[in-house]
This record gives structure tokens, sequence and C-alpha cells, in this order.
């Protein structure tokens, strides 16, 4: 399903995911950083307003594209998907989850491209929240 140009929302094993999906028009962080942009933190503001209203655990993880990092950037694609999700982590226990709802933050760097096809597509730099079933939700 797929409410707005940037959030998809599927039904998983593990629970609902919440995926926020860069695109050509649309970044959650500057790029090659780990910093939300303005845009990015409205919409994660909405989200953890939703979020704080159902006790389900949470989990973050962080995706990137295949864009390469030059020798002297000093970072890779798997640290920056694992910074950009505990960015994600704090802002929204900034915006009122409690940080014991968190159960796993993950960077998988661009190893589960969303558009497999083409590694470099921006789609592919996502963050995925996912929000755990309950036993009662089985």
């Amino acid at each position: 399903m797929r409410l707005a140009p940037n959030i998809r929302f599927t039904e998983t094993r593990e629970g609902l995911r919440i995926d926020v999906v860069d695109d050509a028009d649309f970044s959650m962080f500057v790029v090659g950083t780990n910093q939300l942009t303005p845009e990015a933190t409205k919409l994660f503001a909405q989200i953890a307003a939703i979020v704080a209203e159902v006790p389900n655990q949470v989990m973050i993880r962080g995706h990137t594209d295949a864009s390469p990092w030059s020798a002297k950037a000093g970072t890779n694609n798997w640290r920056l998907s694992v910074e950009r999700a505990e960015v994600t982590r704090q802002y929204l226990a900034f915006r009122g989850i409690n940080s014991n709802r968190f159960a796993r933050i993950e960077g998988v760097a661009d190893t589960e491209p969303y558009v497999p096809s083409d590694r470099f597509d921006p789609r592919n730099r996502r963050i995925s929240i996912t929000l755990g079933w309950d036993a009662d939700d089985r």
C-alpha cells in the first residue's frame, strides 16, 4: 500500500513495515551524511505521532544505494546506513517514542535494494520502520 509519495506500508513476518523512500525529488538526509533534511524532520514527526499511539516494539533499518565512497570520505555505505538508522531512532525518541520500545537498529547498506535492477536508483535509499506484531496480532 502507498499512501504518500515517499511512504509505503507492507505487512511482513516481523510486523507492519513503514518504508520512507528517497526519490529524485525527495531526500531524507543531506547527501552523504546522516543529517536529516527539514522535509524529513516534518515527515518523521508525523510518523512519530502515529507510532506513539500504539504499543508495538519498533525496529529501524537503514538502507543506501550502491554509490561508492572515495577513500578520503572516511566512511562507507555500511556505516552510513547504520548512522542514518540511529539518527532516525534518536529523532523518534525526541518526538516521544519511549526508548524501551526500540527492539533493533541496523544498517544493511545496499544489500537489500528497493529497485534491484538499478542499485544506484535513489529509491534504494530508505529508512524502514517496522512495528513488531503483538502476540494478539498474529
